[in-house]
């Protein structure tokens, strides 16, 4: 089985979720995986370069990036290699990702298109 995919989890309101730090997805949130609200650094490598993001949610599945600093590309690169250190884990997360979604250029939207198992296993620690 690819270490980015497992099965779905049932959808809850976020609003009566008991763990403030997680909560399933809503009905409407077509990524249907649980997730966590995050303050991370991220090295987001776009043609070669790393421009730093804060990560501000994680599933196991993805996540949300918002440029700190970062050029204007046009058009913007789909895929991007992505350097991040989850809370609690000694090492450095090294992964790729494609952009699925964008806010305007403040936030991107990004699928693991690889994900070490290690740091899978870590982030299904972080959503519970």
């Amino acid at each position: 089985m690819d270490p980015i995919q497992h099965p779905s989890e049932p959808a809850t309101d976020p609003a009566t979720a008991a763990d403030s730090k997680s909560h399933a997805a809503s009905a409407s949130d077509r990524r249907g995986q649980r997730r966590a609200k995050t303050d991370l650094f991220v090295n987001r490598f776009l043609n070669g370069h790393p421009y730093l993001c804060r990560m501000t949610n994680i599933s196991r599945s993805g996540a949300r990036l918002v440029p700190i600093i970062e050029p204007r590309l046009m058009p913007a690169p789909s895929f991007m290699g992505l350097q991040f250190q989850l809370p609690g884990c000694p090492g450095v997360v090294t992964a790729s990702g494609q952009a699925v979604t964008t806010d305007d250029g403040r936030a991107v939207g990004i699928r693991f298109t690889r994900l070490p198992a290690a740091a899978a296993s870590a982030i299904d620690a972080l959503v519970r």
